[in-house]
């Protein structure tokens, strides 16, 4: 039985199966996840270690390089990449594709652990391991006010309010800036110290060995097993003034207290958080990979207002930045968009068909296929982000194509009467099982081509692979489901809705059909005459294309296109040696200038003293400063983002001389940015020679710094660092007893001050660091400060410190980058637009007259290691696409010339694009390259219908010719050999009548596509830019699809068909 009679002959069953797809999908929508986009986070793990008051060569060689030199060795590893900040190494860590970092996280732990005793002692606990990506970017900030305490503020947030927010299903971790946390602080007076005989390196010695609380077993006490414990800590400060430190006179005891000052107080300020008058303090949510942003932040905001109520008020919350805004604006966007297109796409088949019966049909076909997209999204565990609600905008005007035709096939054998009697020629089934015979296997393999052009897509890896197998995935399915709507649906609702009696009987035309009429007159003219002038056709198509090709080197290329979320950073770096305070001062008169010039502000926030790195991990640097604004929502402001960031670019680095501005967007260009190393233009040079490495970037800098298309060069490090070095005389400390260990020490204390354990108090169990310092770092340390400085060593030995060593003041490198342990210096760019087409061939010219010296590699950096990354994989997939094309063509046609006679005219789809994508501003990238392949799948299925028909037209006629003038075979078939002439008038008579009888349903399929598509390409707001490519690349190029599915197909089947003719 065939489908087509199951489905007319058991509506009980096909009714079944749609109420099964109705009830699934509505579970499925209601059970998944809602996210801004598609979760891009590599298989990655960081590693980050502190290492307090080290040097970024410090780290590097202490630190880095012991990890970076074990962590090769790790299962599945890929590549490391690391930097070394100033007191900070950040190690990363690839893994191949296909493995989950989560999982790797143990061994990469393990190994941390067994490292441990080659790392320095000076390290702030144990390098911490964590899965970098997207979890890391806070989902929701906010400020609390709850008075003007804030180390209460930041005690009531640790211990009422985080509790309460980790409790949240999703939530990953809590963390809080410009807050503040008492700690124990002992300032050591070093003449004290001094005159008593008492060394540095006692006292640390003394309050770490005074402060000790020890597990010691099991033991049997009054017949009994019992846990026994030592507990000798602190039980109060007074305990800490009293910790004896050392005898005087050899009988009295000296405490802390005698040479120290002992305080519980909260520590100097090393950053401020303000909004440019108040000092904030921020609390940021982040979220597992697996959370559902947009539900995660309902819940925080849920218990925000139940702590308000809770406390009438005292504690007042300020959302500073809200992700699920943003992930609402843009799928209402893209739903916008699409909501759109489904209504035209309806009218479209309304006006075509001039029956509310065959629409209805449609139009029930469309919801039907989204609900089976909704089932597989939620199986494969896909999210509802822009991504895949792009590939469902995208497929909707392709999901009513195989309904359309099969619709339209069944409708002329349903509206035949016989011209005497007026009678019905075929009953509702005949006409069902006909048109189904005649267009079902051409629909199938219209589907298939379509699937195998999006199966490679849907199959990549690496970055690629993450940001397009969403969108290939859900076309995948929604064309799938779309032949079985064809196929099994279609025939079942038109038995339910078509009339017996037959369609009404006009007795009068409509004017749409008398000018679809014309339209096929002029048509068969405009092939009439393209089949008799055929080599002209050929070539004028070419040169189109040749031209097309010349016109593209104006399109920009990028690697995806930049998003307007809304939020944006800007950042100051001041010279080095500005104090806190001054650069606060500096930030004040340009916070005011920000309000001024940037109307469009709903909230910004100052972060001054600490450095913008990758907007992922900040370091605390007195000379640096950076605001994070956040916009008012796209609808309501006249500028985009970029413009707003470019004009405040340059008027920051206008009104604050001897600085570098730089300017980041936010939103998901921060986390490309975070992917691939920095945003914009990079190029990465590679060296063990430091200093020759630093020259070649610095010139190449100064080179892209008078680029027009530039409006910031940097370079990511610079000796910008001034350290000064105590190069201790090994000899003499030998000589007084005093080990370098204790030097260091000592001199760790004496300028930066070590934690020397924790205190916890008994009476409220609040546990606080133990700081120890002393009092020659309160001021300004000089050449006769230092000379001043006497430290007693551990024999009691009263010594110059200045005599210990040799000091001096130099600069230093503040950050060294390492990739696969090679080092590296990246020279990156912020440009005036995403294309970086003009800036790339500009630097290539560079380098070919300023070759880089022996040594020096280079590899593309940031945003142009994507776009290198992007080509290989994207032509791998397109050339395999094409050949399963093919394969599947030829199954259908069995035979191999015409399918690549149809393949011949997938080049000629770039001449649209070209066009469409040039004249909306848009850039050649990644999402546009997705756009090429969709419409060459459009292109195929248009070929397909035309060819198909023409090839049974064919059949059908001389089979006709045969059954009047041919004999039989010893089979019972019709044979018959027709002369030259008489083959070829069947030949041209089938091509333009074929092809004629054929423009309606190939205006149909491409008119519910074009106009499906149309809202996409022309839609504004949150997200529109990522998606809006496709759209445009779609519609410019359907519209010479048509063209080259109604003219130039028809003459390439003449032209080999007739020369197969005459052989």
């Amino acid at each position: 039985m065939k489908v087509s009679e199951f489905s007319v002959k058991h509506p009980v069953v096909i009714t079944i199966f749609l109420i099964v797809l109705a009830v699934f999908g509505f579970y499925s929508v209601a059970g998944m996840s809602t996210e801004f986009m598609v979760d891009i986070t590599m298989p990655q793990a960081i590693v980050m270690t502190v290492y307090p008051g080290a040097s970024a060569e410090d780290v590097e060689q202490e630190v880095t390089k012991i990890l970076e030199e074990d962590f090769v060795t790790l299962p599945h590893f890929k590549r490391v990449d690391s930097q070394s900040y100033n007191s900070l190494s950040w190690v990363t860590v690839t893994y191949a594709d296909g493995y989950d970092a989560y999982d790797q996280l143990v061994e990469l732990r393990n190994r941390i652990s067994m490292l441990k005793s080659k790392l320095p002692d000076g390290i702030q606990g144990e390098p911490r391991a964590l899965v970098g990506g997207m979890s890391m970017l806070p989902i929701v900030a906010f400020s609390v006010e709850a008075g003007q305490d804030a180390g209460r503020v930041t005690d009531y947030i640790k211990n009422e309010l985080t509790p309460r927010l980790t409790q949240i299903d999703g939530v990953s971790e809590i963390k809080i800036e410009g807050g503040k946390e008492l700690q124990v602080d002992v300032k050591l007076d070093i003449d004290e110290l001094s005159s008593k005989g008492i060394s540095v390196a006692t006292v640390y010695q003394v309050l770490n060995y005074g402060n000790v609380s020890l597990p010691l077993g099991n033991a049997t006490y009054e017949n009994r097993q019992i846990q026994v414990r030592y507990s000798g800590g602190f039980n109060s400060i007074e305990d800490i003034e009293s910790l004896p430190v050392g005898l005087a006179d050899g009988n009295n005891i000296i405490q802390l207290k005698d040479v120290g000052k002992v305080s519980l107080c909260y520590p100097e300020e090393s950053y401020y958080v303000t909004d440019g008058t108040n000092p904030l303090t921020i609390v940021s949510v982040t979220k597992r990979n697996d959370g559902d942003t947009v539900k995660i932040v309902k819940k925080v905001k849920k218990v925000l207002a139940q702590i308000e109520k809770e406390t009438n008020g005292a504690v007042h919350f300020h959302i500073i930045s809200d992700d699920s805004r943003q992930v609402y604006a843009s799928l209402r966007t893209v739903i916008t968009s699409g909501v759109m297109g489904i209504i035209f796409a309806v009218l479209v088949i309304f006006l075509f068909l001039a029956d509310w019966r065959a629409t209805l049909t449609i139009s029930l076909s469309i919801p039907l296929c989204i609900l089976f997209i909704l089932i597989g999204l939620k199986i494969c565990g896909i999210s509802l982000n822009l991504m895949s609600l792009s590939g469902l905008v995208i497929s909707l005007g392709m999901v009513v194509d195989g309904s359309s035709v099969m619709l339209d096939q069944i409708y002329r054998y349903y509206r035949q009467r016989n011209p005497k009697t007026g009678k019905l020629i075929y009953t509702v089934n005949q006409s069902i099982y006909k048109g189904w015979d005649e267009v079902a296997a051409s629909i199938l393999a219209s589907a298939a081509t379509t699937i195998v052009c999006f199966i490679p897509i849907a199959l990549l890896t690496g970055l690629i692979g993450k940001i397009l197998h969403a969108v290939a995935l859900t076309i995948i399915m929604a064309i799938f489901a779309s032949f079985l709507v064809a196929v099994v649906v279609v025939p079942y609702l038109l038995k339910l809705i078509l009339k017996d009696s037959g369609p009404e009987i006009r007795t009068k035309p409509r004017k749409f059909d008398q000018f679809m009429d014309k339209v096929e007159n002029g048509y068969r003219k405009i092939l009439n005459l393209a089949l008799k002038n055929r080599i002209f056709i050929v070539v004028a198509a070419v040169l189109l294309l040749i031209f097309s090709g010349f016109i593209a080197l104006k399109l920009g290329i990028a690697f995806i296109p930049s998003t307007d979320s809304g939020d944006w950073y800007l950042a100051a770096d001041l010279p080095v040696g500005t104090s806190l305070e001054e650069t606060n001062a500096k930030m004040q008169q340009a916070e005011k200038l920000l309000y001024k010039y940037v109307p469009e502000i709903d909230n910004v926030v100052f972060y001054v003293g600490q450095s913008y790195t990758k907007g992922i991990v900040s370091q605390s640097t007195p000379e640096s400063a950076y605001a994070h604004i956040v916009l008012v929502p796209v609808k309501n402001r006249k500028r985009n983002v970029h413009e707003i960031m470019l004009q405040m670019q340059e008027i920051w680095s206008a009104v604050i001389p001897d600085s570098k501005i730089t300017v980041a967007n936010g939103g998901f260009d921060k986390l490309v940015s975070y992917v691939s190393g920095g945003g914009g233009y990079g190029l990465t040079l590679i060296s063990e020679d430091m200093d020759t490495l630093y020259k070649t970037a610095s010139d190449l800098r100064d080179f892209l710094s008078t680029d027009p298309d530039v409006v910031t060069a940097r370079l990511d490090t610079d000796f910008d660092t001034s350290t000064m070095v105590i190069n201790m005389s090994q000899e003499y400390l030998s000589s007084l007893g005093i080990t370098s260990y204790e030097a260091g020490i000592t001199s760790a204390i004496l300028f930066r001050g070590m934690d020397a354990g924790r205190y916890k108090d008994v009476k409220t169990g609040d546990r606080y660091n133990i700081h120890l310092s002393s009092n020659i770092a309160d001021g300004n340390i000089t050449t006769d400060t230092i000379s001043n400085v006497h430290i007693v060593t551990t024999k009691g030995q009263n010594v110059s410190f200045a005599n210990l060593s040799d000091i001096k003041v130099e600069k230093s490198i503040s950050q060294i980058n390492h990739s696969d342990r090679a080092k590296t210096i990246t020279v990156s760019a912020t440009l005036v637009s995403e294309n970086t087409s003009g800036v790339s061939s500009r630097v290539n010219q560079y380098l070919a007259s300023h070759p880089l010296p022996n040594g020096v590699n280079s590899k593309s950096g940031g945003i142009m290691a994507l776009i290198g990354d992007m080509v290989a994989p994207m032509a791998t997939a397109i050339v395999i696409a094409i050949f399963l094309v093919y394969i599947v063509m030829a199954l259908q046609f069995e035979k191999l010339k015409q399918p690549l006679l149809i393949m011949m005219t997938i080049p000629f789809c770039f001449i649209g694009v070209v066009l469409g994508l040039l004249i909306f501003g848009s850039t050649l990238n990644l999402l546009s390259l997705l756009g090429l392949v969709s419409l060459a799948g459009i292109v195929v299925n248009n070929g397909i219908i035309l060819v198909d028909y023409i090839n049974q037209l064919r059949i059908s006629r001389r089979l006709e010719i045969a059954k009047k003038r041919g004999k039989k075979d010893r089979d019972g078939e019709y044979q018959i050999e027709l002369s030259a002439q008489e083959e070829n008038e069947l030949l041209y008579g089938c091509v333009a009548d074929g092809a004629a009888s054929r423009i309606k349903p190939i205006l149909i399929t491409t008119l519910t596509t074009l106009l499906g598509d149309i809202p996409m390409a022309i839609a504004h707001g949150e997200g529109a830019e990522l998606y809006a490519p496709m759209g445009q690349a779609i519609v410019g190029g359907l519209i010479t699809s048509t063209l080259i599915t109604l003219i130039l197909i028809p003459v390439l089947y003449y032209m080999t068909e007739k020369k197969k003719e005459t052989k």
